[in-house]
């Protein structure tokens, strides 16, 4: 359940009609109560705050210039933000749109715009119906003049936003924190089924070895958005069975792969109990046309990859915005050491064993972090020296024997690629030396002492 939220916050999050949609019903309601309230008494007892409007037909005509101002407004806006999505989409990629649309500060500048609108077209659709002689609405008209001041700041810090937010820089830092914050939450949630794996050193099925009558067929081609874990072991503890899932978020599977198995604890029923286990978790394995960021830990890695890969292309060809692209991966994969193992189990109350599944572990964020950008900078040295100081100080903080295998395994391609590519001498001597270091990194002893306690 808490994965479908998950996905249904995310959906809403970075829809750019949420927050106007909002506004505009807020800027409704504003106007409803603000025109129901005795004008002439507020009037007489606030003489200095409202204008001092007599007739109707003034406040009418007010308001009515102040929508045509702030339609135009509203508009001149909306241009601005395809423009700078237009340009992000060619020189970050089609994907960063995402987050300009998610971006919270766009979404409420437009839901002031559009609130204001509201606000002003229902004061205006009220009043039609009040006779000439009626009671002018002095306070309707000092909060469209006060909602209109308001949408004019707001315009121009909503540009001051979009100027900054197009930077490269501040794209890979927005895209970073929320890549941190990904991983930080799912290891938060995931931090006991991995130590739990890693301990007793499980391992997933093959799914070439998984017979036919045990195994889970996915009903619908498209990635896989999240799987709830949770329901996953309510759904085993229910049929009396053990659940394997060889994928994890991020995957794209076919309709019909084998994406886990079902294995029966008691052989009476086997069969019915596993054909309604099968029902029951294709429910719970969430398949769509997209990936999510919430819920899929490398999704906002590939991002800045993305945005390395576009610098590095000689359309672009800005060095310097992949340089602060591999720093910033460099930070993030700091966290994901805590992912020491690539499966999780999952024990039910009776200390029984219900679900095994395949989860992002730092090996595969590593690769899927560093391995496209080498192969698009193996010929530019100001781009693998980054790399190998980032994969230096990575070492430096490893938690496991295998995060430095790993470490020194991406080095060696790294000094590999360099001595392929590079033809200057000194550039080629100084990534080769960068990727030495690591290459001869020797685990301090108190880290060793650590590791064999634990």
């Amino acid at each position: 359940m808490v994965q479908r939220l998950i996905r249904v916050w995310e959906f809403l999050a970075y829809s750019l009609w949420l927050s106007p949609l909002l506004f505009a019903l807020g800027g409704a309601a504003i106007a409803v109560g603000v025109m129901a309230l005795p004008q002439e008494v507020l009037r007489n007892s606030l003489p200095d705050l409202l204008p001092g409007f007599s007739e109707i037909e003034t406040v009418r005509s007010l308001l009515e210039t102040l929508l045509a101002t702030i339609v135009t407004m509203t508009t001149f806006a909306l241009s601005i933000t395809m423009v700078v999505l237009t340009l992000a989409a060619g020189s970050l990629g089609p994907r960063m749109i995402r987050n300009f649309m998610g971006d919270n500060k766009t979404q409420n500048a437009l839901g002031i715009f559009v609130g204001s609108i509201l606000f002003l077209i229902t004061s205006l659709v009220m009043m039609g119906s009040n006779p000439e002689s009626g009671p002018v609405p002095h306070l309707g008209a000092t909060v469209g003049i006060a909602l209109f001041v308001i949408s004019v700041f707001v315009l121009i810090l909503f540009v001051h936003h979009l100027g900054r937010s197009i930077v490269a820089d501040e794209v890979i830092q927005h895209v970073g924190k929320n890549l941190e914050e990904t991983i930080q939450s799912a290891c938060t949630t995931l931090a006991a089924p991995i130590k739990a794996a890693e301990k007793a050193q499980t391992t997933l099925p093959d799914p070439q070895d998984i017979a036919k009558d045990q195994g889970i067929c996915i009903g619908a081609s498209g990635y896989v958005q999240g799987i709830d874990f949770e329901k996953v072991c309510e759904i085993a503890k229910e049929t009396d069975t053990r659940i394997s899932l060889v994928i994890r978020a991020g995957h794209h599977v076919l309709a019909g792969d084998i994406v886990g198995q079902i294995v029966p604890l008691k052989p009476d029923g086997s069969g019915k109990r596993i054909a309604q286990c099968h029902a029951d978790l294709l429910e719970v394995i969430m398949i769509g046309t997209h990936r999510t960021a919430m819920l899929d830990v490398e999704f906002a890695l590939r991002q800045l990859v993305e945005v390395a890969l576009r610098a590095l292309s000689p359309g672009i060809n800005d060095p310097f915005t992949a340089i602060a692209a591999v720093y910033r991966l460099g930070r993030a994969l700091l966290h994901a050491m805590e992912f020491r193992y690539p499966v999780g189990i999952w024990i039910d109350d009776h200390d029984e064993l219900r679900l095994k599944a395949k989860l992002s572990d730092f090996d595969g964020m590593l690769g899927a972090a560093f391995d496209q950008i080498r192969q698009a900078a193996g010929s530019k040295p100001d781009i693998l020296l980054p790399m190998a100081e980032v994969l230096e100080s990575l070492m430096r903080l490893a938690k496991t024997d295998q995060q430095r295998d790993t470490l020194r395994t991406h080095a060696r391609m790294i000094a590999s690629a360099a001595e392929r590519n590079v033809p200057e001498e000194n550039d080629r001597k100084a990534v080769l030396r960068a990727a030495t270091r690591v290459l001869r990194h020797q685990q301090p002893a108190a880290n060793a002492d650590d590791a064999k306690g634990a």
